[in-house]
């Protein structure tokens, strides 16, 4: 079952020529949306080639008549509404022209990306970083949609940004997750373990300080909780609520399950999401 699944993938063709990487498990296309780039950039041609002919039509008829600043003044809307759309048309068409090679592939040893630089493979254990950023998107209350962004990091210092551009982005970022967990776990670990400060961007802990967010250091004697509340990592003190602690924001927080990790089963803490 599992090679006859294997067959039927349609494995993109920047992706043909990649070697070393092990059979491939899935396949993440990118996002067909060309008839709604291309329908909304017709309509800002249109807005922007009108907006400028009235312009000029203004200007036609009021030449000789009026003095210049007042004609001037009565073309400005119509000039700045012109730039506005031909500027975000412009954008909307730099959008779409970026996302055309946009794909990922999942295999056994590693994953590959490929966007307009070219195509990027890097095997399981090259990845050192994984920064999840889920922002929930309300209006009024009601949920109105999630965008997802993941940056991977090498030893490097690398990156690799892969964001809803590309189909079913959040089982990408599952498998990257569960192929490389364990030994983001056991390096950070192994480093806490040995005395030394260990960094998740804007975090760091260490046995001897505890926990230390932005300038503010928390020993893990006072600490009674570590966890994520509405999108940030809180720390709760004993004895006190979450505001007499200190925050971050989680989506900026680099390999954030490992170190809820190491707090919950190394410090001994209670930590989770």
């Amino acid at each position: 079952m599992e090679n006859q699944s294997q067959q039927k993938l349609t494995i993109p063709k920047q992706f043909k020529n990649l070697l070393g990487m092990g059979a491939p498990i899935e396949v993440f296309p990118r996002k067909s949306m060309t008839v709604v780039y291309m329908g909304l950039i017709g309509l800002l041609a249109i807005g922007s080639v009108g907006s400028l002919a009235y312009a000029l039509y203004i200007l036609w008829q009021r030449w000789g008549r009026y003095y210049p600043p007042a004609i001037f003044k009565a073309m400005l809307p119509w000039l700045i509404g012109a730039a506005i759309a031909f500027a975000f048309g412009l954008l909307l068409f730099w959008e779409f022209y970026t996302r055309r090679k946009k794909a990922a592939v999942v295999y056994t040893n590693g994953f590959a990306y490929s966007d307009r630089k070219g195509v990027t493979s890097w095997h399981w254990d090259q990845v050192k970083d994984i920064t999840a950023n889920v922002v929930r998107h309300y209006t009024n209350g009601i949920p109105t949609g999630t965008t997802h962004e993941y940056t991977l990091v090498n030893s490097k210092g690398d990156k690799v940004v892969v964001n809803d551009a590309i189909q079913s982005v959040e089982n990408f970022y599952t498998h990257v997750q569960n192929n490389t967990l364990q030994q983001r776990y056991q390096r950070l670990a192994n480093a806490y373990n040995t005395g030394s400060p260990v960094a998740f961007g804007n975090v760091t802990i260490s046995k001897e300080a505890g926990i230390q967010i932005g300038k503010k250091t928390y020993p893990w004697s006072e600490v009674e909780e570590v966890a994520i509340n509405k999108g940030m990592l809180s720390v709760k003190k004993k004895g006190g609520g979450w505001l007499s602690g200190a925050s971050a924001t989680a989506g900026a927080i680099p390999n954030l399950h490992v170190l809820l990790s190491i707090i919950n089963q190394v410090v001994g803490l209670k930590a989770g999401i």
